[in-house]
This record gives structure tokens, C-alpha cells and sequence, in this order.
């Protein structure tokens, strides 16, 4: 139903920390098929499925749970003050092909974002000691940080070419 509008043909996940625009239905649809939920559950499913890496807005999560209530994919109910999403029939249909469509290629991001964030904590542990050092005002502590940061570079760019 959705492969022309959304392209899900070409569901591309998240890039650069966003998913493109059109993912988001898939993205739902297939949150939406463990369980029903609300909007900023959906939201902390994604944040948790790529281990921080990705967390979609309210403002991309939200008008596409309208969306599809509207051509009715899902269905809301307010449960203590929080409208709750559940998949219809045709939205459950949707959502498995969209689950045997993706299960792979969310599972290759999921994999790749897990060591992504565990280099990122480290490149952060790395930036904190820089800004240490460069508060020293020390030209020769600068000489030596630059070299071993030059020198990391390098071995960093031999690593990417394996």
C-alpha cells in the first residue's frame, strides 16, 4: 500500500542519525506490531533498538501516527491522559510484511550502531582530555597531542581500508 509514497522498496533506516523521510511509517508499523503503544514509547523502542545512536522526534513520530489512524492502519484509545496506538487488521497485515521486509536490515544497523556507540563514549572520554589539555596552554603538550593525534589519524585510516 505504502511502496510508492514511502519507498519503502528502498528502506534506508537511520543515516547520519535520522531516518530519511517516508521510513518513519515502516518504523512505526513495525514498533506497533510488539505491542500497543504511545507515541513516546515508539520513541524510546527506536532510541533502545539503535543503543542511542537514533532518536526519532515527536514532531516525525506524531502526524505519522495521525496518518495512518486516519487511513486506518491503526487505532487510538486514551488510556490515563496518553492515546495508546494499536494496529487494525490492515495494519497488522502491513506490519508483518514490513517485519519480513526489514528484520535483516534493521538487524545489520542494530549490530553496527552497538559498536558505534562504544567508540563515540571513548571518542568523548578522548574530547574531555583534549579540552583539559588545551586549557594547560602548553605549546609543547599541543606539539605532542597534535603528533599523536596525527599519527592516530593515520592508523585509523589503515583500519577503515581493511
Amino acid at each position: 500500500m505504502y511502496e510508492g509514497e514511502f519507498g519503502y522498496g528502498g528502506f534506508r533506516g537511520w543515516r547520519g542519525g535520522r531516518a530519511r523521510r517516508g521510513d518513519m511509517v515502516p518504523i512505526i508499523l513495525k514498533a506497533l506490531l510488539k505491542k500497543p503503544m504511545h507515541g513516546y514509547e515508539i520513541i524510546s523502542e527506536m532510541e533502545g533498538k539503535s543503543h542511542g545512536f537514533w532518536r526519532p522526534s515527536a514532531g516525525s513520530i506524531y502526524p505519522n501516527l495521525q496518518m495512518l489512524e486516519e487511513q486506518g492502519m491503526v487505532s487510538s484509545t486514551t488510556e490515563n491522559g496518553k492515546k495508546i496506538y494499536t494496529l487494525t487488521d490492515e495494519g497488522r497485515a502491513e506490519a508483518e510484511k514490513v517485519e519480513e521486509t526489514f528484520k535483516a536490515h534493521w538487524e545489520h544497523k542494530e549490530h553496527h550502531a552497538k559498536y558505534f556507540k562504544e567508540l563515540k563514549g571513548v571518542a568523548g572520554d578522548i574530547f574531555g582530555l583534549l579540552r583539559q589539555i588545551g586549557e594547560q596552554d602548553s605549546e609543547a603538550k599541543f606539539a605532542e597531542v597534535k603528533k599523536i593525534l596525527e599519527e592516530t589519524r593515520s592508523k585509523l585510516a589503515e583500519v577503515a581500508k581493511q
